[in-house]
Formats: C-alpha cells, structure tokens, sequence
C-alpha cells in the first residue's frame, strides 16, 4: 500500500468517527414528537389552554370596548351639558354688562343734570336779585314821580307774576335738585363734592394687602376723605433709607378702607404688604 492509500485509509477512519459521533448525537437529542403532542400538558393541552386565553381574552377586549365606548358616550353627553352651561353664563355675563352700561349712563346722566340744575338755580338767584333790584327801583321813582305811579303800579303786578313765575320754577328745579341729589346718593356720590376735582386730601396710610390683578387694599378710605379716582403715591421705608415704589388710582372706597389699582407707568418694585401710602410726597 502506497502512501496515498494510507492517507485515504486514515481519512475514511476519522470520518467514520465523526460521523458516528453525529448519529449519537441526533439519536441522544431525538423526540417523540406524537408523544410530546398527545401526552397530559403537552402541545396539544397547551394549544387547548392557548385557545382558552384567546377566547377569554377577545371577551375581555369586547367588554372593555363596550366600557370604552359607554364612557365616550357619557364624556359627549356632559361635554354638551358642559357647552350649554358655558353658552348659558356668557349670556348672563353679557346682561350683566349691559345691565352696568345702563347704571353708569344713569350715573353720568343723574352728574350732567345736577350741574344743569345747579346753573340754573344760580341763575334764578340772580334774576330774582335783579327783579328785587328793579322793584327798589320802582318804589323809588313811584316816591319821586307820583304822576307814573299807575304806569309803575302795572309793573310792579308785571313783576310780581313773573316772580310768582320764577318761584314756582325755582320749587320745580328744586325738586329737580331733590331728585338729582338722591340719585347720586343712590350711587353712594357725595352731593357735596366737586367730582370735576381728583386731587386727594392730605392722608396718610399703608398697604393692608396686594391683590391679583393688579390690586391693592390700603388702610384709609371714604372717612379720610378718599373717593374713586384719587392718585396716591406709595413708598417703602426700610433702615437704609425710603425708597419710591409707585402710583396707584382709587377704585372702591369704604369708611375705613380702599381698593385701588396699580399704575404700571409709574411702577419702580413690587407692592408689598406694609409699604407707606401718601397723598403727596415729601421732597
């Protein structure tokens, strides 16, 4: 035997135990698969139990769509519930804002008549001295001329009915001025004030509270002499020295109180709770 012979000799032995080996192999790793299918908790129990979650799990699903779709349902409903009560309010809102519209031209108008009714009771007054005046005056000429005490006679029946006129129109404005003065009083507006004049008193106080908004509650109001419209200038004291902090415009006044609201204009620092507030500041 050649050289060759012995190397393929040597080669189909080593092949042959490989090949042995593989056979062990697969013959060690080989299952029954029948058996493994029909067995108790085999393939074909596990596939049973699959299918038995499935079913269980598509009824799950189908009742949670159920839930899910009675829940869209009841979502829609006080969706629309909520839309109708947010139409609702907006209608309200707006008559209410109507309803303030009306007030505030009432309150201007109620102003306008009182000035007019104050010019001319002013003027009445002066008429009437004049027509007092006048009557003097005829006294005096009846005295120096008797010969036109007739002529004066009948002016002076011209002069009293046209005074008896003016009275009567007096009583009316008067009444007028009555009515006028109560309406402001309806509106809590002093009759007495000069609503044409915004400057404040001389006051003094502090800052009670800051607000949203915009707002501020000070400690001084209507007994002080503060109505809405007043400017006030606010400081802070702190132990380094004073220092301005900025303006704010009355809005809401009660005896012994305010609300006023901030003018960003005029603002150097936040507005807090403490800081001095003064109709003027000291230079």
């Amino acid at each position: 035997m050649n050289l060759i012979g012995k190397i393929f000799t040597v080669l189909i032995v080593v092949l042959s135990l490989i090949f042995m080996a593989m056979a062990l192999m697969v013959y060690a790793t080989h299952k029954n698969w029948r058996e493994e299918i029909t067995k108790q908790g085999g393939l074909r129990d596990q596939l049973t139990l699959a299918k038995q979650e499935n079913s269980d799990l598509t009824t799950q699903k189908d009742n949670l769509q159920k839930d899910l779709d009675k829940i869209k349902s009841d979502t829609q409903s006080k969706l629309a519930e909520l839309e109708t009560d947010i139409s609702l309010k907006k209608n309200e809102i707006t008559q209410i804002q109507q309803e303030q519209a009306k007030l505030k031209q009432s309150e201007r108008d109620a102003v306008a008549a009182m000035s007019v009714t104050q010019a001319e009771a002013k003027k009445l007054r002066e008429e009437v001295e004049g027509l007092r005046a006048n009557e003097e005056q005829a006294q005096k000429d009846r005295d120096l001329h008797f010969k036109d005490v007739q002529r004066l006679t009948d002016e002076l029946h011209d002069r009293v009915n046209e005074l008896a006129t003016l009275k009567e129109r007096s009583r009316t404005l008067a009444a007028d001025l009555a009515k006028a003065t109560e309406t402001l009083r309806l509106f809590k507006l002093n009759p007495k004030i000069d609503y044409t004049d915004i400057q404040p008193p001389d006051v003094r106080g502090g800052v009670l509270a800051v607000r949203s908004g915009g707002l501020v509650e000070i400690s001084i109001g209507a007994d002080s002499g503060l109505r809405k419209g007043h400017p006030l200038e606010v400081y802070r004291v702190t132990p380094s020295g004073s220092s301005y902090v900025g303006r704010i415009e009355v809005v809401e006044t009660t005896p012994d109180k305010a609300v006023c609201k901030i003018d960003p204009k005029f603002q150097q620092s936040e507005f807090k709770n403490g800081d001095r507030v003064t109709s003027k500041l000291d230079r």
